[in-house]
Formats: structure tokens, sequence, C-alpha cells
């Protein structure tokens, strides 16, 4: 007696193969039929799809997160960046009255007094540049400090040397090296500044100046200087204020 491992079919007989359904009695059936093995192929497909399906959804929600963390971290460090430079382009104010120059002094004397005002103006910036070396927010050795026309021009004559100017505005630099060529200083590398200096009462506010940067820079933001650093009267436009004639 033979029990076909294929079909079941019991039988006595000496043949190899089972009667009903031809296949040898001695050849290990396959697990699954044809059916049933497509059926588990496409059963393994689909769960390979969920799977995949499931692992797509997944990094897509993982990506969401991070990009929503990274706007948050992003904003946070704007906002940062702000309030640093809200804090180190604060106005500081000075005077030296002592400098004016006395009612009916000559063009001279009064050329001479505005000179000695700038020079003042100066080395406060120095000093100011130098605590802050200390307190960590620059680096280096700040040897001098030089102001020259707010307005670069090869022409431009500083506002001090121009008698009917009543309020005279420099850029200033609190330099850290020169730059030389044949012998001469044709450049200073520093710290800039900006400085507003009044020729009648022989007062000044000077601010540490943070132009805006490029792609390579380093700031996160741009704050506008306050008007008290280059006593500005006209709108804000751009990055600074539009010009409008000292009364």
């Amino acid at each position: 007696m033979r029990t076909c491992p294929h079909c079941g079919h019991t039988e006595q007989t000496y043949e190899e193969r089972c009667p009903a359904c031809g296949a040898s009695f001695f050849d290990r059936p396959p697990r699954l039929s044809p059916g049933r093995r497509r059926a588990l192929r496409w059963g393994v497909a689909l769960a390979g799809a969920a799977a995949l399906a499931t692992l797509l959804i997944v990094a897509l929600t993982a990506k969401s997160h991070r990009d929503a963390r990274n706007r948050v971290e992003f904003k946070q460090a704007v906002a940062a960046d702000i309030a640093r430079l809200k804090r180190v382009q604060t106005p500081h104010h000075g005077s030296a009255v002592r400098l004016r120059p006395p009612p009916g002094a000559t063009p001279a004397e009064r050329l001479k007094a505005r000179g000695a005002l700038v020079l003042a103006v100066e080395h406060q910036i120095t000093l100011d540049a130098r605590h802050r070396v200390q307190t960590g927010e620059l680096s280096g050795r700040i040897t001098a400090t030089r102001c020259g026309p707010f307005l670069r021009a090869p022409n431009a004559i500083p506002d001090d040397r121009v008698l009917s100017k009543q309020i005279g505005r420099y850029d200033c630099v609190a330099i850290q090296s020169d730059v030389g060529s044949n012998g001469k200083s044709v450049a200073s590398l520093g710290t800039p500044f900006v400085a507003a200096l009044d020729f009648r009462r022989f007062t000044y506010v000077w601010c540490r100046n943070n132009p805006p940067q490029s792609e390579g820079g380093k700031s996160l933001a741009f704050v506008r200087l306050a008007r008290a650093c280059l006593a500005a009267k006209g709108r804000a436009v751009g990055t600074g204020y539009v010009d409008v004639p000292d009364s």
C-alpha cells in the first residue's frame, strides 16, 4: 500500500507513480501549492510595501519635527543676535565743554577747538574698545582710534574743518593693526565705530558699528544704529537714515 504524498491517494501498487495524479511516490511534495505560493508571494510583497510605507511615514514625520525644531532654534538664534547687537551698539554720551572756544574766538581758534574735540572722542573710543576687549566682546590689542569723514570719498573734508557745520559725523576705527605700503600706513584694521559731535555744545555720542554682513559674515541679523549715534533726523531707509541738513 502506498499513499501519494502529492494528492493523498492510497493504493496497493508496485508502480513508481501514483495512478491518480501521476506524481512519483518518492518525490517530496512542495510545501505549498502553486496557488498558495502565489498568494504567499503577494502577501510578502504587500507586507513589504506596508513596511516601506510605514518607514516613509516615520521618516517624514521625523523630518517634519526636525525642521520645526530647526526653525524654532533659528528664530531663537536670530532673536539672541538682535539682542546682542542692540547691546553692543548702545550709544555712549560724553562732554568736553572745557574745550569749547570762548565767545568771539577767531576762526583759527575755533578750528583748533573742534580738532581737539575730535581727538577727545578718539580717546574715549579707544578706552571703550579696550574695555570691550577686557569683557570678551572684542579680541586683540587696541592701539588707538582714528576718525575720518563719515561719507568716504577721496576729496572728503572732515566736518570739524568746515566751520559752517554744527554737527560732525565720523566713521571711526579702533585700530588693531595698520596696513602699510612703501613705509606708509594706507589703511587701518580694527573695530568700526561711529561718532556724532555737537560743535555748539561740545558734546558727543559714539557707538560701535556693525555693518550688514555678507553671506560669509557671522551675524544672523542686522540692527540699525540708533539715531543718536549719527545725530540722524531723517526717516529710516535701508540700513540708515535719510540725510536731512542740520539747522
